[in-house]
């Protein structure tokens, strides 16, 4: 899907999907026009305030958004919702605190918004590559990134379990690489919710 780059002097067109290029990924949002005050307003999922975990879908300003960096605006042929439907179906979810790398992201959230599907080509290209090393190596990344994090834990409780996972997979990925070889993307997404769970046991116990 083609895009083009925003010139510094113009002003994107109501229900675009822009994006930028950050370290590692592409960050995304919706544009929903201008404020009393002629101010440029986006829709996006906030940056990254609580670890592994985004904040909530928010109104800021275009600058803001940007930060500088160089603004794409991706093109869509045939639109399923018009722009200004597009909008209001993004406005409709403000607020919304549901951020999930793997299939609530915030390219997920722009392509629902005019095309009614979650879709992100960042997160297919990742898998895509996984899978192409491995299908044991995808199915853990959908299986990680879906976690959810236990209700009731605060932030360092939960860095300290996904630290303690991140370790066990290192140590043992080394250890018994060939046995998870074999067992393919159904013993590797097994393998990761059993340390998963063991971990928050662990946790919950102390």
């Amino acid at each position: 899907m083609a895009s083009n780059i925003l010139q510094p002097d113009q002003l994107p067109r109501l229900g675009d999907h822009l994006w930028i290029h950050k370290k590692g990924y592409s960050h995304h949002a919706l544009f929903v026009g201008l404020t009393q005050e002629e101010h440029p307003m986006v829709i996006h999922y906030a940056g990254w305030v609580d670890g592994f975990r985004s904040g909530p879908l928010c109104l800021e300003t275009l600058d803001r958004f940007s930060q500088g960096k160089t603004v794409h605006v991706r093109q869509y042929r045939n639109r399923l919702y018009s722009r200004e439907e597009s909008v209001e179906r993004a406005l409709q979810r403000l607020g919304e605190d549901q951020y999930n790398v793997h299939d609530n992201n915030c390219e997920h959230f722009c392509a629902w918004a005019i095309m009614g599907e979650h879709n992100s080509k960042q997160v297919d290209w990742f898998n895509t590559a996984l899978g192409a090393i491995h299908p044991g190596l995808e199915a853990a990344s959908k299986g990680v990134s879906g976690l959810k994090h236990p209700s009731g834990m605060s932030s360092r409780a939960r860095k300290q379990v996904i630290g303690a996972i991140a370790k066990d997979l290192a140590i043992d990925w080394g250890l018994k690489s060939a046995a998870r070889w074999v067992a393919g993307p159904v013993g590797v997404a097994a393998y990761v919710g059993y340390r998963v769970s063991k971990q928050i046991l662990q946790h919950r116990k102390h």
